[in-house]
């Protein structure tokens, strides 16, 4: 790429905190051209538009130093004559698990017939967006910020030729391209996602209701933790402090709006969260309200509280007199230093006005609005509620629906998407000027109670100019549900006419060549959640989940990718990820747990299971172009474990996080845990494998040894001989661990661990858990668990587990896969996340176990098709495969089985040890 542009940006703070940046710049081009190209990157985001139409959003997330663009062809968006293209930059000013803090920057160049026509430079001209308010909390602490526009403040046609910025200021250069700290720039290395508009399909409520009395939120990190922009898990001690003030006696009530604190105290005497929940009378006066606010270790220090009490006039100050009502007291090392004890103890204003460690909180620092809190806690009241036309809002057309504004509070509208979805919401209405739209969403109902998303702020806030008027968010959101509340001006009488809540899906742009069906009905729904739940978990790279986190976790995506492969037959997401977990070796000793992340950790199964997933990727693609660029790192880690991290009992002990399962396995953060030392056998066979492939066989043998060698250890000190199983771990004072789970002989299961004289034993621990052992907890372990039983040629068994597990999801209304099985931790719901990617096991073993089509060479240039039926009458369905697509089509005829089976172009294929050539075979299987 030849840059002419530089990086450029706003001529005020370089990394500034939740800003957006309007930057634009006017082009000439000739009457007649062939093609117009716009090269564009950002940091952190950007939305671009050319001549007032939405082109896109980006960029992918990388590693700063290894920064991604975009390119565009705009040739159908431009004219000759006068154009524009118009940038919005939201730059974070906070690391989240997506990103890691940098600075702004804005690089981007159009070129016309191959010649540069503009290029970013100091005529640029930009403003700071007025219309997107800054103070506003974190959605998570896995992602940047909620979201709140105030259309009053817009600028109108900013996006479009003509617009006037003569007075917006002359953007500043920062650098050349190739500048610190963008040091190498890449082009991007997938598609563009989708942008599907998805409408509502049902309105399931209206009803009038009145918000909180107040909601307070503030960030403690740049009082308690200052300086701290990162994303790692930081401890504090401290306090947060405000004076309640009541003119008349009242009963008052707290909830939590984000992090609620450890404890509370108001005049110096202890409430407990249920007394502060059930209501806590509060004489006329003033009275002091002291929060310990002090965790050991969290990653956002974000505190939100919603307060409701009955008279009604409530208000809050600063213990200081002036400024924002809550304080800060500390840092400190901990609470029993008796600077700590003195503020908690306190009584009265004054003795936290005159304390040291007091410190006010700075208005940037905190929240104007939080719409989780207005929303959640809101109260039904008895007003009537006049809405007309519902059914407009479910219709792609011209209608509107009308909702005229309540005697008394406000209209909450509870809408349904029909299923899960990812994307940017739009909203296109006609509304009084400061009316005010907040919509809240989430993933699940049950018994019309709603499962809130407590610790993601899914929301946005919309206040509304006069007329008609359409918006679009900057921020992806997960749901299926949403609550939409409209809050009018008071005095205004005129409805508020709603044409268009939709939200544009987007996801990787898969191509649905994967099908399957079968005759059973059951089945078929799993496939088709397993396969939606892949889709949405594939954004620019793979993601846990849609809603909570949209985080890249390395493991998660080893199985991701395997489900991705026969879901959809596309691979290139998943080279994406594995290359780009591979960068993470720049800071860390093995591939680290989530990328790129401002939360540098190792989750040590997961590096391993990178590995293997690389070697996986080849199998099923052929790319020997994948594994010379990624073997290097492979190799990195590889030297890193063997040099660093192998005791002397020849065993991998690395402090770390060790966990494999939401399950209570005992896996200290120090110590010999068992199953990794699992993995590590199996992720070096497979880096020889991968070294045996590029030609370097004397790295491949000592991997093979290294293999061997860790083996002999784990049966030499990891056995239990009396238990007949392998133990969770090994303490990090020597103790033997008590605990024998499920999992661990999983893994010895699926990594040849297991002396062949105990493998029968192994192949009953699969499903049939003695007791006292800690059993499978979540989907993902369970996709281990059917990989084992694929290994022991139990695909009945599998079977049983897919209609078990996930048919419950499908009988509970699932549109797509849950994260965690019921009763994990003793939650309420079902779930946390209602759609999670790593669950999603059917999409590949319905079509690899079932059909039966696996890859016996790399790239399915040679594949078996060893079908299974079982129970099952008939089953069909296409595997794409980069050599085309595999149709396989089983029919039960009494006591034989007929395939069809079409084999692509180049390919055998080997049926019951017989070899077929490309082209359509029908086939009678005994």
């Amino acid at each position: 790429m030849n840059w002419q542009a530089k990086w450029i940006w706003h001529p005020g703070e370089s990394a500034p905190r939740n800003f957006f940046w309007a930057v634009r710049k006017a082009f000439t081009l000739p009457n007649t051209f062939t093609n117009v190209i716009l090269h564009l990157t950002a940091d952190s985001r950007y939305s671009v538009w050319v001549n007032g139409q939405y082109v896109g959003h980006g960029p992918v997330r990388a590693f700063t130093h290894r920064w991604r663009y975009d390119t565009y062809d705009i040739s159908s968006y431009v004219c000759g004559g006068e154009n524009v293209v118009a940038v919005l930059v939201h730059h974070f000013g906070h690391s989240t698990f997506q990103y890691l803090q940098a600075r702004g920057g804005l690089l981007a160049q159009v070129e016309c017939d191959e010649r540069v026509v503009i290029a970013t430079d100091e005529t640029w001209k930009g403003t700071e967006h007025p219309a997107y308010e800054r103070r506003m909390p974190r959605m998570a602490c896995q992602q940047a910020w909620a979201e709140a526009f105030d259309a009053r403040r817009d600028l109108a046609h900013w996006q479009l030729p003509g617009y006037d910025d003569s007075a917006w200021q002359n953007a500043v250069v920062v650098g050349e391209a190739g500048c610190e700290p963008w040091k190498e720039l890449r082009a991007r290395d997938i598609p563009f996602l989708t942008q599907e508009p998805v409408q509502p399909v049902r309105l399931l409520r209206v009803q009038a209701v009145r918000p909180p009395k107040q909601v307070w939120t503030f960030d403690l990190k740049p009082n308690l933790l200052p300086g701290d922009l990162t994303a790692n898990p930081r401890g504090l001690v401290g306090l947060a402090v405000t004076v309640v003030e009541c003119s008349q006696p009242t009963t008052f009530t707290i909830y939590p709006a984000y992090q609620s604190g450890r404890a509370l105290r108001i005049d110096g005497q202890d409430i407990t969260w249920q007394e502060a929940h059930e209501g806590v009378p509060l004489t006329a006066g003033e009275h002091l309200l002291v929060l310990n606010v002090t965790q050991p270790f969290y990653h956002d220090w974000f505190i939100g509280l919603v307060f409701d009490d009955e008279a009604g006039d409530m208000r809050f100050r600063s213990p200081l007199g002036d400024g924002y009502p809550w304080v800060t007291v500390g840092p400190f090392t901990s609470e029993e230093e008796p600077a700590f004890q003195s503020a908690w103890q306190a009584s009265s204003p004054a003795q936290i006005a005159s304390h040291p460690a007091v410190k006010p909180i700075q208005p940037a620092h905190t929240a104007s609005v939080n719409v989780f809190g207005e929303t959640v806690y809101a109260k039904p009241m008895p007003a009537e509620v006049h809405v007309e036309n519902p059914g407009a809002l479910l219709a792609a057309s011209l209608d509107d629906t009308a909702i005229h504004p309540p005697k008394q509070g406000d209209v909450e509208l509870l809408i349904d998407f029909g299923k899960e979805l990812v994307g940017f919401l739009e909203i296109e209405l006609c509304a009084p000027e400061g009316t005010v739209i907040d919509l809240n969403a989430f993933e699940y109902m049950e018994g019309g109670r709603i499962q809130w998303t407590y610790g993601l702020h899914n929301t946005f806030r919309y206040i509304a100019r006069e007329g008609w008027q359409s918006w679009r968010s900057v921020v992806r959101r997960g749901f299926r549900y949403a609550t939409l509340t409209v809050r009018f001006p008071q005095g205004t009488s005129a409805p508020v006419r709603l044409r268009a809540l939709r939200c544009y899906l987007n996801t990787y742009p898969y191509a649905y060549q994967a099908q399957f069906q079968c005759s059973d009905a059951l089945l078929n729904d799993i496939w088709e959640i397993s396969r939606h739940t892949v889709r949405l978990c594939s954004e620019d790279t793979f993601v846990d989940c849609p809603a909570y986190e949209q985080t890249f976790w390395v493991g998660d995506a080893r199985n991701e990718s395997l489900f991705s492969y026969t879901a959809f037959g596309d691979a290139r997401l998943a080279r994406r990820c594995l290359l780009l977990a591979g960068e993470s070796l720049w800071r860390s000793p093995l591939v680290e747990s989530q990328v790129p992340s401002g939360w540098e950790n190792i989750l040590t199964a997961w590096s391993l299971l990178w590995t293997i997933a690389c070697e996986e990727y080849y199998r099923f693609t052929g790319d020997v172009a994948f594994l010379q660029e990624v073997y290097p790192s492979v190799r990195q880690q590889n030297q890193n474990i063997h040099e660093r991290f192998i005791n002397g009992q020849g065993l991998l002990e690395i402090e770390a996080w060790n966990m494999l399962d939401w399950a209570p396995m005992d896996t200290p953060r120090t110590g010999v845990v068992t199953h990794q030392n699992m993995w590590l056998v199996e992720a070096w066979r497979r880096s020889a494998k991968m070294a045996q492939v590029l030609g370097r066989d004397a790295e491949a043998q000592m991997y093979l040894q290294w293999a061997e060698e860790l083996k002999a250890s784990i049966n030499q000190h990891l056995w239990d001989e009396e238990r007949q199983a392998y133990i969770d771990c090994i303490h990090a004072d020597g103790r033997r661990s008590a605990v024998i789970s499920q999992q661990t002989q999983t893994v010895a299961y699926l990594c040849d661990i297991v002396p062949e004289d105990k493998r029968a034993l192994f192949e009953r621990y699969l499903t049939d858990v003695p007791e006292g052992w800690v059993r499978v907890g979540s989907p993902f372990m369970m996709a281990f668990t059917i990989e084992a039983l694929e290994k022991a040629g139990d695909i009945g068994r599998i079977l049983q587990l897919i209609r078990r597990w996930w048919g419950m999801m499908v009988d509970a209304g699932a549109t797509s896969c849950w994260e965690t099985f019921p009763g994990y931790l003793s939650q309420e719901w079902p779930t946390r996340s209602h759609c999670h990617a790593w669950s999603a096991a059917p999409a590949f073993a319905l079509p690899s176990y079932v059909l039966g089509v696996r890859p016996l060479e790399p790239g399915f240039t040679r594949f078996e098709v060893l079908p299974f039926l079982g129970d099952l009458e008939w089953a069909r369905g296409v595997v794409p495969t980069p050599a085309g697509e595999v149709k396989v089509s089983l029919k039960r005829e009494g006591e034989q089985m007929m395939l069809d089976l079409t084999v692509p172009p180049r390919t055998t294929a080997v049926v019951g040890g017989r070899e077929y050539g490309a082209g359509m075979h029908r086939i009678i299987l005994s």
